[in-house]
């Protein structure tokens, strides 16, 4: 979640009690650019690639594979 510093400066105890509950990390930004990143306790306490989880998007159809066929070490190995 992104708000400005004059946002958070207004409701700034609603939206830490917020935070603390959904354990979701908040970016505050200054003139359109993104200056303070807050992390809750229990979020920052995480392995980096477990606070990544559910962030990104797969830009792939469901029937698509994000994987190659030559990605598979098994795939090079000879078949006898």
């Amino acid at each position: 979640m992104t708000i400005s510093i004059t946002e958070f400066k207004t409701h700034c105890l609603r939206i830490l009690r917020d935070m603390e509950h959904s354990q979701t990390p908040l970016e505050i930004s200054k003139q359109g650019k993104i200056r303070f990143r807050v992390i809750p306790v229990n979020e920052a306490k995480k392995a980096p690639w477990a606070r990544l989880r559910q962030s990104g998007t797969l830009h792939a159809k469901a029937e698509e594979s994000v994987l190659m066929e030559q990605d598979f070490e098994a795939q090079h190995n000879d078949r006898r």
